[in-house]
């Protein structure tokens, strides 16, 4: 598993235990080495940077730990051991703390300054995909397995705002409207992208993926190959989406559908709070990206097949929109790393089977019957 990590200056990719980033700026690229030393078996699941670019944060899936650096120095300031395994880890918006999406539905907290033993703050029934705080640090929204946003009142997460409830599938990424942050975006397994007013759990807009695919036999086939693992399906998940401002009035949403090997560039308006949407862009893969991000008009592709970044500029020509590359970014060079591809199976854990229980107990019913 690779992760990608983007902010205004630095970008951090990691490949297994292996990490490696670096300053927009110089260009020169930054070995960080995890100690104690990891087992090979290690994976890092989550890497992000803090909104000041101060910290770094690695989640391991192994070991259960989360560590967080303090990258001027590359010195280690945090490792805590985590109860049990998560699946996504998010600074405050004052970068005093993290938060601990793990795989049980609980959300944890954990303060930078104090590094203390985490303090569970909000829950859900089903399996954790992710967790943010508002900018305005009013409210913690979470998003599960169960298609279901919640959103809570912070610090008091004992009080539900609302929930967000309209997806039909799994909820894997959220993220606020980035030019119009009182707005949240989500990504389904059910293709598309829904924008909510979060306080009021109202659904402003969706973009629905599967009706801009070139390719409609991947979705037949993807359907079928559901089917017969007793998993009902009606369109292609979206793996990969990342969200970033464009201008005042719209941002620039980048979404990797399941084994589609194009990247989807979307440009989101927004004119007297209603919504519009139009694809600007579909960008060509050799191989399915392990991670993309969009950040300050550049989309960053990450192939873990040949450990390049590929960056791309988002430029505007004649009024119209286009994506230009850039550069190739070589990455773990003189690292023992693993080459890999996209394993499009990965992605079935997280879809609900659909079991027929009635049936099974009509035939007992039929059983007892006969023989009475």
């Amino acid at each position: 598993m690779s992760c990608l990590a983007v902010s205004d200056d630095i970008v951090a990719v990691s490949n297994a235990f292996y990490i490696d980033f670096f300053y927009k700026s110089d260009n020169v690229i930054n070995k960080l080495t995890i100690d104690p030393s990891p087992s090979e078996d290690e994976t890092v699941t989550d890497l992000i940077i803090s909104y000041d670019s101060k910290y770094l944060a690695v989640l391991l899936s192994l070991s259960k730990r989360v560590i967080i650096y303090e990258l001027q120095h590359m010195q280690q300031i945090l490792n805590i051991t985590l109860p049990r395994r998560a699946s996504k880890i998010r600074f405050n918006i004052s970068n005093t703390q993290i938060f601990v999406a793990d795989k049980t539905g609980d959300v944890l907290s954990y303060d930078i300054p104090l590094g203390n033993n985490g303090i569970k703050i909000l829950g859900h029934l089903s399996l954790l995909l992710n967790v943010l705080q508002t900018d305005d640090s009013k409210y913690l929204i979470s998003c599960d397995r169960d298609e279901k946003i919640k959103v809570s009142c912070y610090p008091n997460t004992y009080n539900i705002q609302t929930y967000c409830l309209g997806h039909k599938e799994f909820v894997n990424h959220i993220e606020l409207l980035p030019h119009l942050t009182e707005y949240l975006t989500s990504s389904s397994g059910d293709g598309t992208v829904k924008i909510w007013n979060y306080v009021n759990g109202i659904l402003m807009h969706t973009i629905n993926t599967g009706n801009d695919l070139e390719n409609t036999e991947l979705q037949e086939k993807f359907c079928k190959t559901m089917d017969e693992d007793g998993i009902e399906v009606s369109s292609l998940p979206i793996v990969h989406y990342s969200i970033s401002k464009y201008d005042e009035n719209s941002s620039i949403l980048a979404i990797a559908v399941h084994t589609y090997m194009k990247i989807m560039i979307y440009r989101l308006q927004s004119q007297n709070n209603k919504f519009s949407h139009n694809l600007i862009s579909e960008l060509s893969v050799d191989q399915f990206p392990f991670a993309i991000k969009v950040s300050n008009l550049s989309l960053y592709v990450y192939d873990n097949a040949d450990f390049k970044i590929k960056e791309y500029h988002i430029l505007n020509k004649n009024e119209n929109i286009i994506i230009e590359f850039a550069r190739d970014i070589q990455v773990f060079k003189e690292r023992d790393c693993k080459s890999e591809k996209y394993d499009p199976d990965a992605i079935k854990v997280l879809f609900k089977r659909k079991f027929d229980n009635v049936q099974e107990y009509q035939e007992r019913k039929k059983l007892r019957l006969e023989k009475s």
